[in-house]
């Protein structure tokens, strides 16, 4: 019998931060859609759709079951040997993606910030802290991405203005001088890195104190990332025109543009701090649906105890992944979104189709009954 804790409860609203924030991580840092040139901008709107299509898919199968998890919803649909499985790859999916997460963040603050400083370092302050977060709750962390949203929304905007002198519209044309092969690549890599990344909320919308509304918060909150990704490309490409593409960190060269007079200029380490916490919000938030994830798979009561063991497993694998920053870019551009659609696509598609098979004359006692599971209080 599942009983929720006192900081076990969120609000759609802070559902609705907690995934913007979580997209928001990869802005700063992985050049995601860029493969199309300065037609990144149509790879944005068609990733944003199929983006849409992905998280449609695994909210409805929440829907079809209020209450439980993507691997609880495996258990009851496929037995408890295949769930089992299906909770492991969920488990690993989430694990692999914060070790990128955190591995993102100690690359490119030591090459910005603090160069001197040693990277494990820097891994073992973040992985502290967001174990130490995790272990506080969800509504913990949620709480903290809606003062994040806030200071997200007024860098934009501020970054965005202030850069407008810079800007050169004649950087967009030609339109689709590369063909469609390559826009068509780009939307891939939007569909699956920042915005199918969402998946690892499967785990936590049960958590949700009105599951009811659900469907609608995640569609308003990718919606509301795909827009933010579409200003983003446009401030890129207007400010750096071909050479966004070639850049690391195209969005924080972007801002190293600014320059207002001869006194207001460098405002990059403001937006590098309010990337820090992005990236401290997508960490908690991988962290946690592992642990929740592999908690449900082993039948634990409490997922809590899982969180040191694999925040230091993280921060271990994360020091082994790539030799370089550039290697991890190039591979999250061109393995990561293949690598990603069995956990996307397929297993959840298969789950539908089982659901849709299997009927719905389940899901009124499944509405009716108290959900069970891990011990989260």
């Amino acid at each position: 019998m599942k009983s929720y804790g006192y900081n076990d409860r969120i609000s759609n609203m802070e559902l609705f931060a907690l995934m913007f924030v979580f997209v928001v991580g990869s802005l700063l840092t992985i050049p995601v859609g860029f493969a199309a040139g300065h037609d990144a901008w149509i790879s944005v709107l068609i990733g944003t759709l199929v983006g849409l299509a992905i998280n449609g898919l695994y909210v409805y199968l929440c829907h079809r079951y209020p209450h439980k998890s993507l691997v609880e919803i495996a258990h009851i649909l496929l037995g408890s040997w295949i769930g089992k499985l299906v909770g492991l790859l969920y488990a690993w999916y989430g694990f692999y993606l914060g070790c990128y997460v955190l591995r993102s963040f100690t690359d490119m603050t030591a090459a910005v910030l603090l160069p001197r400083t040693p990277t494990v370092v820097l891994g073992t302050v973040m992985i502290t802290l967001t174990v130490w977060t995790a272990t506080k709750g969800i509504e913990v962390v949620s709480r903290c991405s809606l003062m994040i949203l806030v200071l997200i929304f007024v860098s934009t905007f501020i970054g965005s203005v202030l850069l407008i002198p810079d800007m050169e519209p004649a950087n967009m044309l030609p339109i689709l001088d590369n063909g469609w092969p390559s826009v068509l690549w780009g939307a891939g890599q939007i569909a699956t890195v920042p915005l199918g990344e969402t998946i690892v909320f499967a785990m936590l919308i049960p958590y949700v104190n009105r599951t009811s509304t659900v469907r609608r918060t995640v569609i308003c909150a990718i919606g509301a990332c795909g827009i933010l990704l579409f200003i983003t490309c446009f401030v890129n490409i207007f400010v750096l025109g071909e050479i966004a593409s070639a850049q690391l960190f195209p969005s924080y060269t972007s801002f190293m543009y600014i320059a207002v007079g001869d006194f207001f200029e460098r405002i990059e380490p403001l937006v590098f701090t309010v990337w820090i916490f992005n990236e401290f919000t997508k960490l908690s938030v991988c962290l946690l649906s592992t642990s929740i994830a592999f908690a449900q798979t082993m039948r634990s009561r409490d997922y809590r105890i899982y969180l040191l063991p694999l925040g230091l497993m993280i921060l271990l694998l994360s020091t082994f992944l790539h030799p370089n920053q550039l290697d991890l870019v190039e591979y999250v551009k061109k393995i990561w979104p293949l690598y990603s659609i069995p956990f996307l696509i397929v297993v959840p598609l298969l789950l539908l189709v089982v659901s849709l098979f299997r009927g719905r004359g389940s899901r009124a006692r499944l509405t009716e009954a108290e959900p069970d599971g891990i011990e989260t209080s």
